[in-house]
């Protein structure tokens, strides 16, 4: 095929490949934001909006007849990121998972970038490290905004961390995508930069996976702490803010960790202290102390009751608040005589 069918057949195909590059990010997206279930979520995983491109008619043929022509022997149908999406999460773990995504699809058959793997064991050094690269390939014909999309229509899906992503866009515009000569200099500073973002991948991820470990109680606490104050509480107008939960709960995890969920709503459904709401709602609608609108309130009561010598040790905000509480509960302020 020379460049001017070559050109000529691929004008009368981008807009099936932009239909394709469209549906394929749409389908992985809407996949995420099934699993991860909130917005925050959301973007605790992608750290820049995803996107999709199609090759420029230009871009296409310096490919097929410029740089690589000597590596094709049918340019057209073996370039197969004429369309193209790119995923970047945050570090190599998640990687993994969104992988699972793509491969699980019915839409379409999958297989690893041949292309990619061939420039990368040809020149390791012009890419980056770890980075996914897959083919996915409509299983059938589609039609997508009124488009048809054919059957096997190829489309190169990119999925790279954050830090992935930034050596790549430098590498590839510095050494990949030019004919000229890179100095080795140039080149052993790149060499440096990928084996320290490989070490720094590393730590985070061991240092995230450590806060996750530590956060699982602090995360059953509030759980249970929301379900509570939602059926007790029912006459305040709630603040939901989880920066203060955070807080408190951090500072007060040196007695949390000797406690259990179930003891706290055994607590709170004994009888005897069923008049804790009552006096919660009382100060809550008082106003005169916005802690007692936070759900939390309950769990001071309970730590209160439960560490009556020890609580006011852990406790971190204004000894007033607790003073209150432990007046609702007959309790006489330990600190006053310790």
């Amino acid at each position: 095929m020379n460049q001017q069918a070559f050109i000529k057949k691929y004008e009368s195909e981008k807009p099936m490949y932009q239909a394709w590059a469209n549906l394929v990010l749409s389908k992985i997206n809407a996949d995420i934001k099934s699993h991860v279930k909130t917005e925050k979520e959301y973007s605790d995983w992608i750290k820049i909006p995803p996107s999709w491109r199609v090759k420029s008619v230009e871009s296409l043929v310096a490919k097929a007849f410029v740089r690589h022509k000597d590596y094709y022997t049918n340019p057209y149908d073996e370039i197969i990121d004429k369309a193209a999406i790119r995923f970047v999460v945050l570090l190599t773990p998640q990687l993994d998972e969104l992988s699972d995504f793509i491969e699980l699809s019915s839409l379409w058959t999958i297989e690893k970038s041949k292309e990619y793997d061939d420039w990368k064991d040809k020149d390791p050094r012009l890419f980056d490290y770890q980075s996914v690269h897959y083919v996915v390939r409509a299983l059938d014909d589609i039609t997508h905004d009124g488009v048809i999309i054919k059957k096997n229509t190829p489309c190169e899906i990119q999925l790279r961390t954050l830090l992935q992503h930034a050596y790549a866009e430098l590498a590839h515009d510095t050494i990949y995508k030019t004919n000229i000569k890179t100095s080795p200099d140039v080149i052993r500073s790149f060499a440096k930069s990928m084996a320290l973002m490989e070490t720094t991948d590393e730590l985070l991820s061991n240092a995230k996976n450590v806060l996750e470990k530590a956060s699982t109680t602090i995360n059953e606490w509030k759980a249970v702490i929301n379900i509570e104050s939602k059926e007790r509480l029912t006459d305040i107008d709630l603040i939901n803010d989880d920066a203060t939960n955070d807080y408190l709960l951090d500072n007060l995890s040196g007695l949390l960790k000797k406690l259990d969920v179930n003891d706290f709503q055994l607590f709170l459904a004994n009888k005897d202290f069923c008049y804790i709401s009552e006096k919660v709602t009382r100060r809550a609608n008082a106003g005169k102390e916005i802690m007692f609108r936070h759900g939390i309130i309950l769990l001071i009561y309970f730590l209160s009751r439960k560490r009556r010598s020890t609580f006011h040790r852990y406790w971190p905000l204004d000894r007033e608040i607790i003073a209150a509480v432990y007046s609702d509960l007959s309790i006489s302020p330990k600190w006053t005589t310790t």
